[in-house]
């Protein structure tokens, strides 16, 4: 019988008789707990292509976590399709994510929800100037006034 290891598995106890990866960006967080941010948005109904929603402010340091990352919608209208994401990179944790014309629950790593890039699956360390997670609006049709958009991040905290 095999064993085998995950990358967070060696980098966190380290290989035979060395100590854990001190290179490995993410170790000091194996243990640490994942918050959820919950950022209710309303949508006002003339949000328009490149607009930008700002949706929470972290801290420099803190790991966001994609894969855990969701939105839950009402029914927001004819299109509304989004990146997630922050200054350096507008759509790190989300690219292209269209929410569904009906109310539903969008995953930001899902495969039927926009495209899933290999870094999105990656924890996000936010770098000094990154500390503000933003929605950019790639496009909007006919979107509903006052329809409610809940945006879920999940981090873990320096």
């Amino acid at each position: 019988m095999a064993t085998f290891n995950s990358t967070r598995y060696t980098a966190s106890v380290g290989s035979a008789g060395s100590s854990p990866a001190s290179t490995y960006p993410l170790a000091k967080y194996v243990d640490s707990p994942v918050y959820t941010a919950e950022i209710p948005y309303t949508l006002v109904g003339t949000e328009a292509a490149d607009d930008i929603i700002n949706i929470i402010k972290l801290r420099a340091g803190d790991v966001v976590i994609p894969s855990m990352s969701r939105i839950v919608n009402e029914d927001i209208g004819t299109a509304l399709t989004l990146d997630i994401g922050f200054a350096s990179n507008d759509d790190a944790l989300l690219d292209g994510g269209a929410l569904g014309t009906s109310a539903g629950d969008f995953i930001f790593t899902a495969a039927t929800s926009g495209t899933v890039t290999a870094q999105q699956y990656v924890p996000v360390v936010l770098a000094v100037g990154d500390e503000v997670i933003k929605a950019t609006v790639k496009t909007a049709t006919s979107l509903t006034a006052g329809a409610k958009v809940l945006f879920i991040i999940a981090y873990k905290s320096r």
